[in-house]
């Protein structure tokens, strides 16, 4: 099989084209005996509840692809389902309607599955009039709704492989229109799908070319009439789709002229550029492409932070640890977020460079807070599966935060905590949430792994809270707990690297201190009950720094005058019990 990749990226599907290509490949390569071990492989994988349907498939003849399915039965069938709808709606009466509950209609779940199961051997056979009425009736049934807004929807049929589906019946569309009508019909079927599935990936020609190993007839003429027909429409799907097409037939030539001639309308086509010369290992070619596109391009448009993030990788490969530190800012200034201040920062060798750098971010940061907020819908709007790479970055206070304490200015995070609410650590961007945890873990003067108990779990959370900071797309789970890596380990890095005056260590002590009064304060007082657990941890947190310095009686009274002051609040006093452990704790030196 040498040619044929079989690393797919992360999260992606090998293309059925892809796969049976390769399968045919293994094939031609194998001998008889090569074959029957093969064979006994699949066969010690199968589950005992499948092993007959296994059997079963060793005995399909070898023309048992040929049989036409039966046009009319496959049809009726799917107009049968779509018949028991509205009977299914009137079992609603003795169920009350829940989000993303199939309720009645859970009956049709598994005849429906087989119905799609059925348009795929359609589609398979290369019976593209039957699969393209198969499909469409099939897509008409997640459409339908009752008078309660119910129905069946894609997330119900858990298997069904929908951007397969969507892939056979856009190819039998396809296939089965006139070449002169191809591109209007395929760009109203593919509005259709887009919103019958507006949470999956966006529809792409290439899916089309990859479900079959058979050429695309009269290719070249689509995509001619394809491009046209795109460049006169104006929105987000059309603009994929022109950059799309213009990358099949044209290639990094056309890419780059779409860019560089309308470069306002077409701004993700840089990226394509880019992603393409990247693919091709043109480093130099990706470097100064990229900097002629920051060129062109008009400054605070947070698309540049991509293109800067092109421009930083190819100067990296090139050695070049200027331009890189140069491209990072970009980056940050174009779309400050939290994984951009961080690649900042480690564009510097020595921590007095980053501590630097970091200074400067805050400032700036400082002075994107100053200005108003765009308004509210304008993330709303884009599509579920947009990258948000044109969308202005939530710069907020936590991030702002972070950066000070980077930069070793406790002073600057102090007075920009201290003026903030004791409440709303948990949710929004109140500082405090991440400034007091970091405080207390300066004044400990303990290795991060060695931390107090209490500590050490309000670290984490800060750690857990701040990785949202200034940053409000999501990679997956996997990306945010390597996000949340990065900013321990830079934090572990900074603030091994204070330098407190015994004078500044009272200061900072005080400051907590005033803060953790005011939060348990508020929680108590206006009885929080969920909060109590935080407040416990706080609490004892500034107790167990108290003890740390060798001032167990200070400790012991902070712990002693909110166990007075609350004594009537149970729950409260049981949280606080956990918190600080045996009472042995508070007198041990």
């Amino acid at each position: 099989m040498s040619g044929v990749d079989l690393s797919p990226p992360s999260g992606e599907k090998l293309p059925l084209k892809v796969f049976r290509e390769a399968v045919e490949a293994r094939l031609e390569s194998c001998s008889e005996e090569e074959l029957r071990a093969i064979l006994r492989a699949l066969a010690s994988r199968v589950r005992p509840s499948e092993r007959f349907a296994f059997l079963q498939s060793l005995h399909a003849s070898p023309d048992a692809g040929a049989r036409e399915l039966r046009q009319h039965e496959l049809l009726d069938d799917i107009a049968e389902l779509a018949h028991a709808l509205p009977e299914k709606a009137k079992d609603w009466e003795d169920v009350w309607p829940e989000a993303d509950m199939p309720g009645p209609y859970a009956e049709l779940l598994e005849p429906l599955t087989a119905l799609f199961a059925r348009a795929q051997e359609a589609s398979e056979r290369g019976q593209y009039p039957l699969a393209r009425e198969a499909y469409h009736a099939l897509f008409s049934l997640l459409e339908y709704e009752d008078p309660l807004g119910q129905g069946l929807r894609a997330e119900h049929l858990s298997q069904v492989d929908f951007p397969e589906a969507r892939a056979r019946y856009l190819r039998a569309v396809y296939v089965t229109t006139p070449p002169e009508q191809r591109a209007p019909v395929l760009l109203e079927q593919m509005r259709r799908l887009r919103e019958l599935l507006p949470s999956g990936p966006r529809p792409l020609m290439q899916e089309w070319l990859d479900i079959s190993s058979e050429p695309l007839p009269d290719s070249d003429v689509f995509l001619r009439d394809w491009v046209s027909l795109l460049r006169q429409r104006d929105d987000s799907d059309a603009d994929a789709w022109l950059r799309e097409a213009i990358r099949l037939s044209q290639g990094t030539r056309g890419l780059r002229e779409l860019a560089f001639s309308e470069p306002t309308r077409h701004p993700r086509a840089f990226l394509d550029l880019l992603a393409a010369l990247e693919r091709e290992g043109s480093p130099r070619q990706v470097l100064s492409t990229a900097r002629e596109a920051l060129e062109v391009l008009p400054s605070g448009l947070p698309l540049r932070a991509a293109i800067a993030g092109f421009l930083a990788s190819a100067a990296e490969r090139l050695g070049q640890p200027d331009t890189v530190r140069a491209a990072r800012w970009e980056a940050f200034v174009s779309q400050p977020t939290l994984p951009r201040l961080l690649e900042l920062r480690d564009s510097h060798a020595s921590e007095p460079k980053r501590a630097q750098v970091m200074r400067r971010a805050a400032r700036h940061l400082e002075d994107v807070l100053r200005q108003p907020r765009a308004p509210s819908g304008s993330m709303a709007a884009l599509p579920l599966d947009e990258d948000r790479l044109e969308v202005h970055a939530h710069a907020d206070r936590r991030l702002l935060a972070h950066a000070w304490l980077l930069a070793h200015d406790w002073e600057a995070a102090h007075a920009l905590a201290a003026k903030e609410s004791a409440l709303g650590w948990t949710y929004g961007d109140n500082p405090q949430g991440t400034v007091v945890p970091a405080f207390l873990v300066l004044l400990s003067r303990q290795p991060l792994g060695a931390l107090p108990r209490n500590v050490d779990r309000l670290w984490r959370q800060a750690l857990e809270s701040g990785a949202q900071a200034g940053h409000w797309y999501s990679g997956g789970a996997r990306h945010d707990e390597v996000l949340r890596e990065r900013l321990a380990r830079a934090h572990a890095e900074a603030l091994s690297s204070f330098s407190l005056e015994p004078s500044e260590r009272e200061r900072m002590l005080e400051g907590c201190l005033e803060i953790a009064r005011k939060r348990v304060s508020s929680i108590v007082s206006r009885q929080h009950r969920r909060s109590y657990g935080k407040a416990a941890v706080l609490l004892a947190a500034c107790a167990e720094i108290l003890w740390l310095l060798g001032e167990q009686a200070r400790g012991n009274l902070l712990l002693a005058g909110f166990r007075e002051s609350f004594r009537r609040h149970r729950a409260f006093q049981a949280e606080l019990d956990e918190a600080v452990g045996p009472p042995a704790r508070a007198t041990r030196r």
